[in-house]
């Protein structure tokens, strides 16, 4: 069964009390600590169960935050070591607890966030939490609805966020860019991923190809480039692609269903690319935004589509990535 896509709201949170920053960033410690220790007794064969069990006794004090560290640690499990740099603090969404057992939202503006302790008796600190004035109907319908939301916290540039995990529909239903001044002529965009570029072409219903657009950040693949740096250049450059084929009629957008490529290569330089090559992202990210502009994704089958761009590339003028980009979108057309 595929997981579930569920897009991400970042507020400002503000702690303004001295004693309840440092329980927080305290707690945040033992988290980073406890997804160590998790990853570490993974890799050892233990189960879930001696996992939560360990981290709540030594570390966490709270079944839940531990069970939460589990699932952080599980995103590292191809990871040899894991070393996280920064603390942090997560929160698995349960429903029928007012949508978060440990990190709770109790309005738009407000939170409420559990510091376990060691004798069973938690506390809560409350803080405020300031989000995009664009986000705030999103995070009032759910905290009303109550729906189960993950919610974490980080530090970032010297300021802390809460960032909520938030129901795809829900997203869309609040943040959908969809006009009804817009004239949508059902034209089909097309994309293919590499680790430096994102090539698309918008292509009519009946094949014929109608724009060409590349973005290029060559820079991500160099040496020491910061991953995360390079994955947000890389998801803002597929935003202002999907944004602009949908101000260009696109109602649909075409990606190749392909697992992550291999890294057996002749060459150092690409080795390093493609080690970077992060396709899940561009996937997951383009789950968002097709639908949040109001269009429909597609998964086609890429087989032997980077032999067949060979010769078209040469007729259409392109390069094989973009003459690739081209054949998934005719090959959902069935031409």
């Amino acid at each position: 069964m595929e997981k579930e896509v569920k897009p991400t709201v970042k507020g400002r949170l503000i702690v303004n009390s001295p004693t309840d920053r440092g329980l927080l960033l305290y707690v945040m410690r033992n988290f980073k600590d406890a997804i160590e220790y998790a990853h570490s007794l993974m890799r050892n064969g233990y189960s879930d169960a001696q996992i939560v069990r360990l981290l709540t006794s030594r570390i966490l004090n709270n079944a839940h935050y531990s069970h939460s560290a589990l699932m952080r640690a599980r995103l590292y499990k191809g990871q040899a070591y894991l070393k996280l740099k920064k603390p942090q603090l997560f929160s698995v969404g349960k429903g029928n607890e007012k949508g978060n057992r440990n990190i709770r939202l109790v309005s738009a503006d407000t939170v409420k966030i559990k510091i376990p302790s060691s004798t069973g008796r938690h506390r809560w600190i409350v803080a405020k939490v300031r989000f995009g004035s664009r986000y705030l109907e999103v995070v009032k319908e759910l905290v009303n609805a109550q729906f189960p939301y993950g919610a974490g916290i980080y530090l970032k540039n010297g300021r802390i966020e809460l960032h909520v995990n938030v129901p795809l529909g829900l997203y869309v239903k609040h943040l959908s860019k969809t006009s009804r001044h817009h004239n949508s002529r059902g034209h089909v965009a097309s994309f293919d991923f590499n680790s430096d570029r994102i090539c698309m072409v918008i292509v009519s219903r009946d094949g014929d190809l109608l724009d060409v657009k590349t973005e290029h950040f060559p820079e991500v693949t160099s040496h020491g480039f910061p991953k995360e740096k390079a994955k947000d250049i890389r998801m803002k450059a597929l935003a202002r692609l999907v944004s602009y084929a949908h101000h260009h009629g696109v109602t649909d957008y075409v990606a190749e269903k392909l697992s992550k490529p291999r890294t057996k290569t002749l060459s150092k330089s690409a080795n390093r690319k493609i080690a970077k090559f992060a396709l899940r992202e561009y996937i997951e990210h383009l789950k968002i935004l097709a639908p949040k502009h109001g269009g429909r994704l597609h998964f086609v089958n890429p087989a032997y589509a980077s032999i067949d761009a060979i010769p078209l590339a040469k007729k259409l003028g392109l390069d094989i990535h973009t003459t690739s980009a081209y054949l998934l979108a005719v090959r959902y057309l069935n031409l």
